[in-house]
């Protein structure tokens, strides 16, 4: 009898908790108040920019540090077919591939990847992590040829895109790679130098995906790019960039 009863309750007490949460009001939000607050407005605290103060002014000094001089401004430029900074940024790191593995043929980077402008003059630290905030590293790909068709056609189709050791030209509708002059053989492979994260396809660039032949030195971007500033800077050679004609467009017909 006594479980009897104890399962009885048990059910009652069930019952009542029950019928209380259906009876409970639901609350429905008919009007908000809110207000903005200027940051003019917040005051600082004395104490932790005194704690923070040696650290901050640590940071601004190594980012101040001038690596090399440009001997002219560097802009970030959309919508054209190839840019300064661009031919630049893919030429420095051919120039560092090759020195990781002297068969690399070709660099490809994107545009979206080059996040700031260089001025002219000195170049800082601070300014090349604003270029290039991120830490994707060098990748090397070998592409077959049907990948390095599609990466041909994918430079063509996204003006700006920045790449070096070859030219590429758009003739009757197709894009065409070219090395000194001369046509690049079609049935030929083609080692190219990019970043880890193009290499696994971002951007769009499955044309890398197919292929098994992948090696991570693991040698980041933005220092492949400062060690090429620095050793321009004690060579006493200022850096610099113009548009070449790497890339010819397609003429309308």
């Amino acid at each position: 009898m006594g479980r009897g009863r104890n399962a009885i309750f048990a059910l009652f007490v069930f019952w009542v908790l029950t019928i209380a949460l259906a009876c409970n009001p639901k609350w429905v939000a008919v009007q908000s108040d809110a207000s903005f607050l200027s940051l003019n407005q917040i005051k600082g605290d004395s104490l932790a920019e005194a704690l923070l103060k040696p650290y901050s002014d640590s940071v601004s000094k190594s980012m101040g540090r001038v690596l090399c001089h440009s001997a002219k401004a560097l802009p970030k430029i959309k919508g054209s077919a190839e840019t300064a900074l661009g031919n630049l940024m893919s030429d420095i790191v051919l120039d560092r591939a090759r020195k990781i593995q002297p068969e690399v043929q070709a660099s490809l980077l994107n545009l979206g990847g080059l996040r700031a402008s260089l001025p002219e003059g000195p170049i800082a630290l601070g300014n090349v992590y604003s270029l290039m905030p991120f830490d994707n590293r060098i990748a090397l790909v070998k592409l077959g040829p049907k990948e390095k068709k599609e990466m041909f056609r994918y430079i063509g189709e996204h003006p700006g895109t920045p790449f070096s050791g070859f030219e590429l030209r758009c003739e009757n509708q197709n894009w065409m790679g070219f090395l000194k002059g001369e046509p690049i053989p079609e049935n030929d492979s083609f080692y190219v130098a990019t970043s880890d994260f193009l290499a696994q396809g971002g951007d769009k660039m499955n044309f890398f995906l197919t292929n098994p032949l992948f090696f991570d030195p693991g040698v980041l971007l933005r220092d492949a790019i400062i060690s090429y500033m620095v050793e321009s800077q004690q060579a006493g050679k200022n850096i610099h960039s113009q548009l070449d004609n790497r890339i010819v467009p397609c003429t309308e017909k």
